[in-house]
């Protein structure tokens, strides 16, 4: 249904797109993934004729009608016209360009208004709406015309995740209707759920594509182990001892509500990672990494190798630092990794968290 082939795209200096070819067959959804500025965004503007390239071509089965394309395209802010209602929203493109009666339009934007759950707003403004309904406006929107071919530019991304929720029902239908769709996002659950194909992008570059399992669980190249790591796991790099310790928790706090963890919990995983920071130096910098497994959350924290074993009962610094670390954690492990650092592994215990 979409064929990309060696697509090059510069700002100036920067090259946005390096060398892309894709295919998405019909009825396909692939999600595009990868750190901001890696050309996700980029590339399916130029799919949708919002972007030129200096080389390569792309060729899409969408059927022109009237000056239409064929390709929808919904973005990360709704863009719906703040002086217009949600039902004038949807059918003015297909009264303009498609040649609907005002009639035909506005029954087929009530339908489509029903399906994604927002009627009861038709006749609302947009700023009388949540965050989430405006984006299913925005989708409803593009879906008015019929397209093909739906480009989805981080619809999630502004909302919370009540709306997030919303927006998911609506993707997730939109997969029994017949259509290709290629959604770019950093959310790695909503890409997992809903996607036949996920790729992974980074510096302008497609590096790996395959099925959800194979990239979000299997990743092959490092460029994306990165990646998915960062996505799934929290990582934060400690310079020193003089680290900032309320973004440290802010972290933690932020990390905890993804998976909606009660405040109690949050703290118990916070003091653990206070405790273990006062047991080991920090001058030479220290790399946390905290996981959440069906056991827990675990946390890991990788630092320069020192004579001993730093929670060795010899070189134990805090006493009363490991006593409370040794009632928050189901385990504790210390020892060598390949690089020679040091690798101190813990879980919570389960009923801590």
């Amino acid at each position: 249904m979409i064929r990309i082939n060696q697509i090059t795209k510069s700002f100036g200096a920067a090259k946005a797109l390096d060398n892309v070819s894709l295919t998405v067959g019909r009825n396909e959804l692939v999600s595009i993934i990868g750190y901001s500025g890696s050309g996700k965004s980029t590339l399916i503007r130029c799919v949708a004729g919002l972007e030129s390239y200096e080389s390569g071509s792309i060729a899409t089965g969408a059927s022109s009608d009237r000056g239409y394309s064929g390709i929808g395209m919904v973005f990360s802010r709704s863009n719906l016209f703040p002086h217009l209602t949600v039902l004038q929203n949807l059918t003015l493109a297909p009264m303009k360009v498609l040649g609907m009666s005002r009639e035909e339009a506005e029954e087929e934007a009530e339908q489509m208004l029903d399906k994604v759950g927002i009627w009861s707003v038709k006749d609302s403004y947009p700023d009388c709406l949540s965050s989430g309904q405006r984006q299913r406006a925005a989708i409803a929107r593009s879906l008015m015309m019929k397209p093909e071919i739906l480009l989805l530019d981080e619809p999630t991304s502004a909302l919370d995740p009540v709306s997030t929720a919303e927006v998911f029902n609506v993707l997730s239908a939109l997969k029994d209707q017949n259509m290709t769709i290629v959604l770019v996002t950093h959310k790695i659950d909503l890409a997992r759920a809903i996607s036949d194909r996920i790729v992974f992008m980074s510096n302008g570059r497609i590096y790996e594509q395959g099925t959800p399992s194979e990239i979000i669980d299997n990743p092959k190249e490092p460029q994306t182990k990165a990646f998915i790591n960062h996505c799934i796991n929290m990582v934060y790099r400690i310079p020193s001892s003089k680290y900032d310790h309320p973004e440290l928790n802010a972290r933690i706090e932020v990390f905890c509500l993804r998976y909606r963890l009660p405040f109690s919990d949050t703290y118990s995983l916070q003091l653990a990672v206070e405790e273990l920071l006062n047991l080991i130096p920090l001058d030479d910098g220290v790399s946390l990494v905290i996981t959440k497994s069906s056991k827990g959350m675990e946390l890991e924290a990788v630092l320069a190798k020192g004579e001993h074993p730093y929670l060795s009962a010899e070189y134990i610094k805090d006493d009363l630092s490991y006593s409370i670390l040794e009632g928050l954690c189901e385990n504790i492990q210390e020892y060598v990794n390949e690089s020679e650092d040091t690798v101190i592994r813990m879980t919570i215990r389960q009923n801590k968290i």
